[in-house]
């Protein structure tokens, strides 16, 4: 087996038969502060699914190379990714709005599609830096909420624009997405601001 760490060759001091136990030893052996962010098996890319399938996979003749980056600058990276997504989702709430009050109802909800597919997209991201940052979303104060509070309420939103969706009541929807989806991108932006300040604090 031929094992690199961020391009350099390194040796474990005991076998290592499967992917997943380099994965494993890699992980306990990394310096502090760096993630794993690509494994390659002879060169290819595993991730997602086919990742986890190959855990099982044998080694003893494969070449593993595993790349790592420095977790706080993948966290900042994805903190500025999401606020740029939820700053250009913002007015498109109001755009759909104003295409079912004039009567494009098939347009609106193609774009409301999107729109909510963004949303779910923001959803799962954030889920995954908090994981990475090692953030705690109950113990995350947010103005005179938690983290956890945000994200239920912001669920309700969306769980309350799917039901007035099956109700075909499109102009609910519109009230909805004119007037309370502001309060929604802002409690997201005062988590996000929340978040750096625990990622990278202030010095006073």
């Amino acid at each position: 087996m031929s094992l690199l760490l961020d391009r350099k060759p390194i040796t474990a001091a005991a076998p290592l038969p499967t992917l997943g136990d380099a994965l494993h030893w890699v992980d306990d052996h990394m310096p502090e502060g760096r993630v794993i962010i690509r494994v390659e098996l002879d060169g290819e890319t595993m991730e997602g699914p086919a990742l986890n399938r190959a855990k099982s996979t044998a080694i003893a003749d494969r070449r593993v190379s595993v790349l790592t980056g420095d977790k706080k600058d993948l966290s900042l990276t994805l903190l500025g990714k999401l606020a740029a997504l939820i700053e250009w989702l913002s007015p498109q709430h109001k755009d759909a709005a104003s295409l079912l009050e004039s009567g494009q109802t098939p347009l609106a909800l193609d774009r409301l599609h999107g729109i909510l597919s963004a949303w779910q997209q923001i959803q799962l991201a954030y889920g995954n830096l908090a994981k990475l940052a090692g953030i705690s979303l109950k113990e995350l104060p947010v103005h005179d909420l938690n983290g956890e509070a945000v994200v239920e309420e912001f669920c309700r939103h969306l769980a309350e624009i799917q039901t007035v969706l099956q109700n075909h009541d499109f102009v609910l929807l519109a009230d909805i997405l004119q007037y309370e989806m502001d309060g929604a991108v802002a409690n997201w932006m005062s988590l996000l601001e929340a978040t750096l300040g625990v990622i990278e604090p202030v010095n006073v």
